[in-house]
């Protein structure tokens, strides 16, 4: 998605997006808040439903979050910009340098952005989402579980179905919650737990995903300005400066998480009984979460 909508910023009929897949729309939970979809400039036709609240779980203790998010709709976003867009699919790409690459062996050169996934160390988590029948609900709930360290399963409501799905390291499975209604779907993968890396990039290919969510989008709202400098004047100083600053909010979320991971034993429960009915406003904390520990209740 970072490449199409990289096209879709930059509104030039010259850019050609290369993709290796056959069929573009991927499925995914689609969570952002409603300040990083501001800054895709897109319609609000992609947003399937708002939310401003969020519910979360652990053994029968709760408590809420209020806040501004949405839920986005890949798959009807990639192929409405694949339809407006030049892309090439089904093309194997190999970068040389910033300004030329190889797509099924045939040579372009221009000024090349990297918006493919993320190729180097990481600690992987994995994904898996459940797309069944609608339930009556107007919030987002969240489930921990102690034995799935830094890990979590979510219902999200729809007004066409529900997504239910969790994150572990181990099998997600386990901890899907359980809702009784007939699944429609079955989608998932893997998501990198990595520290950033700067390139003549956007998206995932720069490592710039929110660590315990797993979230991506976040970050390519945040660099899509700085795209036009780029490509237009030949100057990153901005998307240098916009990385940096990314940048040192994943690794502090990196550092955070590996500390959670191997205490969660003890603050998960700790946490939840500090916060045992309470309800936390958050703003820009849903994308920052390193910002989560100055919340005031």
């Amino acid at each position: 998605m970072a490449g199409l909508l990289t096209a879709w910023k930059l509104k030039d009929e010259s850019i050609i997006v290369f993709d290796r897949k056959r069929e573009l729309g991927k499925k995914c939970t689609g969570i952002i808040s409603y300040n990083t979809f501001s800054k895709l400039g897109i319609s609000s036709e992609f947003i399937d439903s708002y939310f401003k609240k969020i519910i979360f779980h652990y053994s029968n203790i709760s408590f809420e979050v209020r806040t501004n998010i949405v839920r986005l709709n890949r798959l009807k976003l990639e192929k409405y910009l694949e339809e407006n867009l030049k892309v090439k699919k089904s093309t194997d790409v190999k970068i040389e340098n910033n300004n030329k690459l190889l797509a099924n062996n045939e040579k372009y050169e221009g000024k090349i952005i990297d918006a493919s996934g993320w190729k180097g160390k990481a600690k992987w988590i994995k994904a898996i989402e459940y797309l069944t029948e609608p339930i009556e609900s107007d919030s987002i709930e969240v489930f921990f579980d102690h034995r799935n360290p830094a890990g979590f399963g979510w219902i999200v409501p729809l007004s066409y179905g529900t997504l239910v799905g969790s994150l572990s390291y181990y099998d997600p499975k386990l901890f899907i919650p359980k809702v009784n209604k007939r699944i429609i779907d079955i989608h998932g993968g893997s998501i990198p737990r990595a520290k950033p890396v700067y390139k003549y990039g956007i998206g995932d290919t720069l490592g710039l995903i929110k660590i315990f969510t797993g979230g991506g989008i976040f970050s390519i709202g945040e660099m899509l300005e700085t795209i036009p400098k780029l490509v237009y004047e030949n100057d990153n100083s901005l998307h240098l400066s916009k990385f940096n600053k990314l940048k040192n909010e994943i690794n502090k979320q990196f550092r955070l998480t590996t500390i959670i991971e191997k205490t969660w034993r003890v603050v998960l429960p700790l946490a939840f009984r500090l916060l045992k009915d309470k309800t936390l406003s958050v703003n820009e904390e849903f994308d920052f979460h390193s910002l989560l520990f100055r919340t005031r209740l």
